[in-house]
Formats: structure tokens, C-alpha cells, sequence
């Protein structure tokens, strides 16, 4: 099974932003309406996250649970009931890659949560950068221990939509404490990477994943 160093990946995200010019060799490039993910050769699938208005609207905004219908699986992720706009975000992307299945995810943002769930149901290795709470059950399902949510604990889309509404994050979570008051976006992944390398040097967080 493949690691990836989690500076490696933070990077991988931050630079997805600005297309497939600035990552490695990317193999399959997705654009369809508001959805965007890069696939590289090496089978690493990055999705970047919310650039847009519309964004917003047609995803992070929706926030009514819903089963997730997976094409040849039928219902996804054992009966759970997912945040709809991030799960119809991840279901374009997996109808988008064929019958492609990735090695590696990386997302951030609206990007991480689509992480969550296709990790979550391809049972490939995800790291999810400023990962919101996608999933609305309270029992563990399989393979949620492939994937792995870096957050920072003055982040606010961390913390939707909220726990009081049922929703949690899928797998593991290291969460980032900033040292004294952050100047800044917290949830740029510019922030997540001068947040991480402290955390790194004091060695408090996990180095790889998995």
C-alpha cells in the first residue's frame, strides 16, 4: 500500500488551485460543471476545493442527508447517510473516472470532503485537508480507517455542518493547534502548510499517511 508524505500532499492540494500545469503528470483532467479533480499518471486523484459562488450553492450549501446510489455497488458506504452536495460531488467525480479506480486521494476544502467519501468507498488511502463533516451516521464503516483529515482547530468549515445536526467526519482526524493568533485565511491551504511545518519540527503530528 502507498504512503505519501503529508507535506507532499499539502502541497499536491495547494497547487491543484492553479490547474494541471503546476502538479505532476496528470492523466485525466475532470472539469464537469462546478467539479474539478485531477487524476496523475502515478493514480493520485487531487481535487481541489470551492473557487466559486456556485460552488457553494450546488454543494456546501446542501446540506439535506441522502443515500449515495454507487453505479455497480448500489447503495454506498453500508446505508449511510451523507451530506447530498458533498456526496453528489464525489459521485461526479467517480462517474467522471470510468471504471478508473485511484491509488491515492487528496483534497482540501470541498475537495476534502469528497476525499472522505471516495476513500471511504474505494478503500484507497485519503488525506483531506480542511475537511468539513460529511457523513451523517453514527456507526463506523469499513474502510474508514484509509482515510485521514487534517484540520486546524480555528478553522470554521471544520466545524460544518455541525455535530448538532448529526454530521461527523469519516476516519481519522489530527487536528493542528495554532501557536498565538493567526494573521490570515485559516482555511487557505497556503495557512495549512505554515501551520503544518511547525507541527512537524515540534513532531506533533503524523509524518506519513497511512
Amino acid at each position: 500500500m502507498r504512503r505519501m508524505d503529508l507535506m507532499d500532499a499539502a502541497q499536491l492540494a495547494k497547487d491543484s488551485y492553479k490547474g494541471g500545469a503546476r502538479l505532476p503528470p496528470v492523466q485525466t483532467s475532470i472539469d464537469v460543471g462546478h467539479v474539478e479533480a485531477f487524476l496523475l499518471r502515478d493514480k493520485t486523484l487531487v481535487i481541489p476545493g470551492s473557487e466559486s459562488l456556485k460552488d457553494y450553492t450546488r454543494s456546501n450549501l446542501v446540506t439535506s442527508p441522502a443515500k449515495l446510489s454507487w453505479p455497480g455497488r448500489g447503495t454506498a458506504g453500508a446505508n449511510a447517510i451523507w451530506h447530498k452536495g458533498f456526496a453528489n460531488h464525489a459521485l461526479v467525480i467517480a462517474k467522471a473516472l470510468g471504471g478508473v479506480k485511484p491509488k491515492f486521494i487528496v483534497g482540501h476544502s470541498l475537495g476534502a470532503a469528497a476525499a472522505q467519501v471516495l476513500g471511504c468507498i474505494w478503500g484507497v488511502p485519503a488525506i483531506a485537508f480542511a475537511s468539513p463533516m460529511p457523513l451523517k451516521s453514527a456507526g463506523r464503516l469499513a474502510h474508514e480507517h484509509m482515510v485521514l483529515n487534517v484540520v486546524r482547530n480555528d478553522d470554521f468549515v471544520c466545524r460544518v455542518p455541525p455535530r448538532s445536526l448529526g454530521f461527523r467526519r469519516v476516519g481519522n482526524t489530527e487536528v493542528m493547534m495554532p501557536r498565538g493568533i493567526n494573521v490570515g485565511e485559516d482555511h487557505s491551504m497556503k495557512q495549512y502548510i505554515k501551520l503544518l511545518k511547525v507541527e512537524r519540527r515540534d513532531k506533533t503530528i503524523v509524518k506519513s499517511w497511512p
